[in-house]
């Protein structure tokens, strides 16, 4: 028992004697990268913000297209990732929205869909998406897209 208090006066002396110190330019628990996330789904949701996570990089979730719209405004995101199937929300128009104001027409757009939405995924093309992956190949390759986009 009495180890306790040794252990926490050490960690707590120990902390004051070495600080974690933030970067230069930064304040500690900034994040350089941000990926705006318009997905539903909490198994890709967990999984993106995982491998974010692991490449120090901040998710922001947003489900509503106004907000979506919004948030890639006031933030400048380095990635949108949107779901095609997301209630709510008609993707190639805000796509078509996103591309046309000077603050968000470079943001990179990636959507992915079920394989049977293939006129929604042509639209979101055409609309501006730079890559429309069907859900599969999202899940598979995940990281590796995400890594295109953030760690370059």
């Amino acid at each position: 028992m009495a180890i306790w208090p040794n252990f926490a006066y050490n960690w707590f002396t120990l902390s004051l004697l070495n600080p974690r110190v933030p970067s230069e330019g930064k304040r500690e628990g900034d994040v350089s990268k941000k990926v705006l996330i318009a997905v539903n789904n909490m198994i890709f949701t967990s999984k993106i913000m995982s491998i974010l996570d692991a490449m120090e990089a901040e998710g922001i979730k947003a489900i509503r297209a106004e907000e979506i719209f919004v948030k890639a405004q006031e933030l400048r995101p380095d990635l949108i990732i949107i779901d095609l199937n997301l209630n709510g929300i008609e993707a190639p128009s805000l796509i078509n929205k996103l591309r046309s104001y000077n603050a968000t027409k470079r943001i990179p757009i990636v959507c992915y869909s079920p394989h049977l939405m293939a006129d929604q995924m042509k639209a979101a093309l055409v609309a501006g998406a730079n890559e429309v992956l069907p859900n599969s190949k999202m899940t598979s390759r995940m990281h590796q897209i995400l890594g295109k986009y953030i760690e370059n």
